[in-house]
């Protein structure tokens, strides 16, 4: 790729619009990891009420029908709740790479136009985000993936989906040690599935173009 064309002197209007620009992509990062934060937290907390709830039901109808159907109506909804809210906080933690890319190439241009700046800041970064995320985790070590919160989400969504088909066989079968067995098998399952679909995720993402490589290269 071409080194883009420097003037000694950008118009006024030129320099508006790159600080503008970067403005408004910095303004959208926080905006997109406020809202996985946000998300993140409002399901969380829904988990935790609904595990409070299902055990005052378990208590009081002493595992009963009504525990089952209680439990069997609740479990799912939750799965479906924190599915939904991994696959945003996926898209989310893609277009945040994005975004510092993009805000990448602005601050370049801001060093190409400009070079005595290099003396008060640091340099725009020489490795693409995707590398940066890559490094990061996104590809290996594969227990680096723990770490970021859709694979916090994945984690609690696996006990989950594990959970209600355990429960379900717990409710057909009343054999404990059948349903302990299912629900760690489909359990581990889903989790698997979780980060093939992350993985997915990425890889599309890099192959698309839609991630920049650095400015200049």
């Amino acid at each position: 790729m071409s080194q883009p064309e420097v003037l000694d002197q950008n118009p006024p209007m030129v320099v508006t619009f790159m600080t503008t620009e970067h403005f408004v992509l910095q303004t959208a990062r926080s905006a997109g990891i406020s809202e996985t934060v946000g998300r993140a937290a409002i399901y969380l907390a829904t988990v935790s009420s609904g595990l409070v709830a299902l055990a005052f039901i378990g208590q009081l109808s002493r595992l009963g029908a009504a525990f089952y159907v209680f439990g069997l109506v609740l479990l799912p909804t939750l799965a479906f709740v924190g599915l939904t809210t991994f696959d945003r906080a996926l898209h989310n933690a893609v277009e945040d790479v994005q975004l510092a890319g993009r805000i990448n190439r602005v601050r370049q241009f801001y060093f190409d136009a400009a070079p005595q700046v290099a003396r008060y800041l640091p340099p725009p970064g020489a490795v693409s985000p995707w590398e940066i995320a890559r490094q990061a985790g996104v590809s290996s070590p594969f227990w680096f993936q723990f770490l970021t919160i859709a694979g916090a989400l994945a984690v609690v969504n696996s006990v989950l989906i594990g959970g209600t088909i355990g429960l379900a066989v717990q409710a057909g079968t009343g054999t404990l040690a059948a349903s302990a067995t299912v629900g760690v098998i489909i359990g581990a399952a889903a989790l698997a599935g979780h980060f093939a679909r992350q993985r997915a995720i990425w890889r599309a993402a890099r192959q698309s173009g839609s991630i920049p490589t650095p400015a200049g290269g």
